[in-house]
């Protein structure tokens, strides 16, 4: 089984093609976090999966908190558990944070990889042109290449992740992620909005509903994923005043 979290496509890419590589199902953590599913059973598969971004030089904040509560049934002692991180540059200390929530669940890590893909964070950072992503995802397959064959030959390897310096990585918890958690300050809908509802269905944390057909944020519980932003089809949604200039980003390659 490949469980995985996806915003923009990315990551999901990834979790199809590694699915599809190995013959295992799929399952989509942004369904398990949006109906709070307290329970996964990976039905004694050979393999045990997760594919998802990283933010902030870590796995997906969200991610780690659902990971954590969730209760793992049938994992098999001889699975071959594996976690595949998507990210613009580093992956940071991502493999220690899902290497140490797995281990208090009793599941043992047997390989972490990285994938360099399009980075998308366009609250700090401008988007690649198209040229570039599309080198970018290029470079990216000929890596998840390896990746499938590493996993079907259930290959014992962790990639080396460049970790952040103690003072990057204690201010990064201290108040980068702190911040994001709390995004929703930042987020406002401009009158190109044309009240489709797709930000309120694709927030996995379910902090937005449709009030008079736009969207209003309900609570500072945000997953910082920005897939609402990246996929709203009139480009409505804003973070500040960062965004208003930045173009917009989903896999060409994988179905939203």
């Amino acid at each position: 089984m490949v469980l995985y979290f996806s915003a923009t496509g990315n990551s999901k890419y990834c979790a199809e093609n590694i699915a599809a590589g190995v013959n295992c199902e799929l399952c989509s953590l942004n369904d398990m976090m949006k109906n709070n599913v307290a329970e996964f059973d990976n039905r004694n598969d050979p393999f045990l999966g997760f594919v998802c971004p990283t933010y902030s030089m870590d796995m997906a904040f969200a991610v780690a908190e659902l990971l954590e509560k969730v209760a793992f049934r049938n994992v098999a002692d001889d699975c071959y558990v594996f976690a595949v991180f998507t990210c613009g540059k580093s992956c940071g200390t991502a493999e220690a944070t899902m290497r140490g929530i797995l281990e208090k669940k009793g599941i043992q890590l047997n390989a972490a990889f990285k994938i360099e893909m399009p980075d998308n964070y366009i609250p700090m950072f401008p988007l690649a042109s198209e040229e570039e992503q599309m080198r970018e995802l290029e470079h990216a397959d000929e890596i998840l290449d390896e990746v499938i064959r590493s996993i079907m030959n259930k290959k014992e390897t962790i990639i080396a992740m460049r970790q952040p310096p103690v003072l990057m990585k204690f201010l990064i918890k201290k108040f980068v992620v702190p911040n994001q958690r709390k995004a929703t300050k930042h987020f406002r809908v401009t009158d190109q909005c044309i009240g489709c509802g797709l930000c309120e269905k694709v927030c996995p944390k379910n902090i937005i509903h449709m009030e008079d057909g736009k969207p209003v944020w309900t609570k500072d519980d945000c997953a910082c994923c920005l897939g609402y932003i990246h996929r709203c089809p009139a480009q409505a949604i804003q973070y500040g005043k960062k965004t208003e200039k930045t173009g917009r980003y989903t896999n060409p390659n994988v179905t939203l």
